[in-house]
């Protein structure tokens, strides 16, 4: 493979800002539902689920972490 391809996961800095993207990725899903009038699917207990979307769950969760 090229070398140009990225970043490697292996080189990050710090890999706990994974979970801060995943929290922004699933708030911003929240907000697109939200605006347009439809559900999230989740998947809960190893079921799919559609429920209403509700960013505000998400507060106070992105800059949170293990070391905060």
């Amino acid at each position: 493979m090229p070398d140009d391809m990225g970043t490697r996961v292996d080189t990050w800095v710090d890999p706990d800002d994974v979970m801060a993207a995943l929290l922004r990725a699933a708030r911003r899903a929240h907000e697109i539902a939200r605006d347009t009038g439809t559900k999230v699917v989740v998947v809960v207990d190893g079921k799919t689920v559609k429920m209403d979307p509700n960013p505000e769950m998400f507060d106070g969760l992105e800059t949170g972490g293990p070391s905060s």
